[in-house]
């Protein structure tokens, strides 16, 4: 029998399979959930607050109404697990200058503590650090020959020659030495106990920084300061920032310099705010007892961004409700539909888990929560599919991922598309930061449905008015014919692991060094990047990291969060050695990898 002819068989088994066949909700429904989930009460759904609870709400009255066993813990619907929802300051901040005259600083209006801050105390002398870039093949760096350990470094923001086209700074392979991550974590890599940002002269407005984010902290003090604060700190040293900005531009050299006779105490104190988010979980069982102790999983993420902050591409309107309508309330709008249709169906051969995930916003701690509670065995999952942002169907372009991390999976999604008004756009490759990564990370094959990424995307705007009822219909039609196919199958898809793309070349047009590592998300009580998985035939195979491992140095970088190992990672080249220290079932390995070229 041919391919075809199988997939064919498949479809209609999957039809006859159940009592009738499975009727996608009308465009009108799935648009009211939409509004339903992106309504002011739930206020941009930030995982952990009152509104995210009360979309989480919706979804369980949905899911009971049409008659879906709770899959959640305890008997009920929800899967919660605790995330960090905000930060706010704690009892001690305080920033003074000790000498040469002892003066307080007024917090809020001086200076404030930066979120990725330790906490702690330090009292030292002062250094300027310049730009507090090291970019070694530009031949620049702030650090060179200055002592800074166990010292407070003060630091511009920007880069050198900023607004000079033709800066080295400005091609894109270092446009990260601007970032304030590169400053801090470079600071602490030479040994400084606390870093003060200050924002550079060109700079039209100075405003101190909102206090918001839920970074773990970095391992250093860290805090921003006022031009004027900045220029008190480097009086002792005759000089005022403005005139050393221009200097290092002028020069394109580091002016660095300890301020003689500047000593300052910083003390930063910081609350991380812990909350409950929950996962929604139904369960529709199987109705063939030869097959229902497998399932097919369906998930959404429907957790957004609240109020802005972290994550927001509108960073200007932080409190400004992102309603989220698109991503991904239309998801999990495709999600609640399809379990109405199936339950009312009666049913598939395989069991079907439908899930609403929390945290996907926060590094798919929702869905790295339940591949860790999974309410079956995970290796009964015959396939997740992951439903994000599918609300904006332009053209009928539909773009499916992962259609090659199971055998028999591009033929049947191709298939399930046969008759609709849908331009699909097949992808073999299952990476993308969403939550089904987190299942083919264990080893369970995926496909992930998107419409695709819009100028609405992270911002306040993302609102129910520019939904495409029609479109996100005939994208939970797609959806449903396909789960109905995998769920009717006689053999599930088998896991594949998907080669990684031969590197190119260093001239290919590629740029930055790649480890092929896939960190685990989710947030860790342990220092380290936990690797969930490597890629086939990476760098980080051929060196021996394994997945379970736990990366805590790179090179000369301790790692400690994920922005550890990005820091030491951009600080390499295609073709350079690293020596990699893991932690593997409480031993230290060490390891060796030869990065190769990152594909653009």
């Amino acid at each position: 029998m041919s391919l075809r002819a199988l997939v064919l068989v498949l479809a209609l088994t999957a039809t006859q399979a159940c009592a009738t066949a499975p009727s996608p909700q009308s465009p009108t429904w799935l648009l009211e959930q939409v509004k339903r989930l992106s309504a002011p009460d739930t206020e941009g759904r930030a995982s952990g607050t009152e509104g995210a609870d009360r979309a989480a709400a919706h979804a369980v009255s949905v899911f009971r109404q049409a008659g879906l066993r709770p899959g959640g813990d305890a008997g009920g619907y929800l899967q919660p697990f605790q995330v960090t929802t905000g930060i706010r300051l704690g009892p001690a901040n305080a920033l003074r200058i000790l000498a040469p005259a002892p003066l307080g600083l007024t917090l809020g209006r001086d200076y404030t503590p930066l979120a990725v801050s330790a906490d702690g105390t330090v009292e030292s002398d002062l250094v300027f650090a310049g730009y507090g870039i090291t970019a070694p093949e530009l031949g620049y760096d702030d650090y060179a020959g200055l002592e800074v350990r166990d010292r407070v470094v003060l630091v511009l923001s920007r880069e050198p020659r900023g607004r000079d086209p033709s800066s080295p700074f400005r091609r894109p392979e270092a446009y990260h030495y601007s970032e304030r991550s590169h400053k801090v974590i470079n600071a602490r890599q030479h040994g400084a106990r606390a870093i003060l940002l200050v924002e550079h002269p060109e700079a039209e407005a100075e405003r101190l920084p909102r206090l918001a984010g839920i970074s773990q902290p970095w391992g250093v003090l860290a805090a921003f300061v006022t031009r004027a604060v900045a220029d008190s700190l480097l009086a002792p040293a005759g000089k005022k920032l403005g005139a050393l900005a221009a200097a290092i531009d002028q020069a394109m050299a580091p002016r660095s310099l300890s301020v003689a006779g500047m000593r300052v105490r910083l003390e930063v104190s910081l609350t991380r705010e812990r909350g409950t988010a929950v996962n929604v979980v139904g369960i529709l069982p199987g109705t063939d007892p030869a097959l229902a102790d497998q399932a097919v999983l369906i998930g959404a993420h429907y957790d957004h961004l609240g109020r802005g902050g972290e994550g927001s591409l509108a960073p200007d309107l932080l409190g400004t409700i992102h309603p989220g309508a698109d991503d991904n309330a239309s998801g999990t709008a495709a999600v609640l539909g399809m379990a109405r249709a199936f339950a009312a169906a009666g049913g598939a051969p395989r069991t079907l888990v439908f899930v609403a995930f929390a945290g996907e916003e926060m590094g798919l701690l929702g869905s790295a929560h339940q591949v860790a509670h999974p309410p079956l065995p995970l290796d009964r999952i015959a396939l997740m599919l992951n439903l994000d942002m599918v609300g904006r169907l332009r053209e009928g372009k539909l773009y499916a991922s992962g259609v090659d991390s199971g055998t028999g999976l591009r033929a049947l999604v191709t298939e399930a598309a046969r008759g609709l008004p849908l331009d699909l756009q097949l992808r073999g490759d299952p990476h993308a930061p969403s939550d089904h990564t987190s299942f083919y990370a264990r080893g369970r094959p995926v496909v992930f449905l998107t419409t695709g990424a819009h100028e609405e995307y992270h911002r306040p705007s993302d609102t129910w008015e520019k939904i495409s009822a029609q479109g996100l219909e005939t994208v939970t039609a797609f959806a449903t014919r396909l789960v109905g196919a995998v769920a009717a199958a006689p053999a599930a898809p088998t896991y594949v692991k998907i080669e990684a793309p031969p590197a190119r070349g260093p001239r290919a047009g590629g740029y930055g060094p790649y480890l092929g590592v896939i960190p685990e998300f989710g947030e860790s009580p342990r220092p380290g990047v936990k690797v969930s998985s490597v890629r086939a035939g990476s760098p980080a195979e051929k060196a021996g990291v394994r997945a379970g491992d736990l990366i805590v140095r790179f090179g000369p970088v301790t790692v400690k969060t994920l922005n550890d190992l990005t820091f030491a990672l951009r600080a390499q080249r295609p073709g350079d050695r690293v020596e990699l220290r893991l932690l593997r079932d409480g031993a230290e390995e060490r390891v060796e990898a030869v990065l190769q070229e990152r594909r653009q």
